[in-house]
């Protein structure tokens, strides 16, 4: 089940601010919260490009969510130090 850092930091166990913070110390994720170029492909975390319909504008705006794969959260916990106890449960 892949999962976006907020569900991410649920299953982490801790809150998705801390997260990100400790993301962009790690170099995970740059100031503007996209994801670094490092990171990308390694079948742990990815961009999902998403668009919605921005009516100022007239137009559709494209943006993207940062995606972890079940083997990004464990390699997230590893990475951070964290152990979970209830993956399923945090879903």
């Amino acid at each position: 089940m892949n999962r976006d850092l907020e569900q991410a930091a649920a299953v982490l166990g801790i809150g998705p601010r801390k997260l990100r913070r400790r993301l962009r110390e790690m170099g995970v994720i740059d100031h503007e919260g996209n994801l670094a170029c490092a990171f990308r492909d390694k079948a742990n975390l990815y961009v999902d490009t998403r668009q919605r319909w921005n009516p100022a504008i007239g137009n559709w705006t494209n943006y993207g969510v940062i995606m972890s794969t079940e083997r990004g959260i464990e390699w997230l916990a590893e990475q951070l130090g964290i152990t979970i106890t209830k993956k399923d449960a945090a879903a």
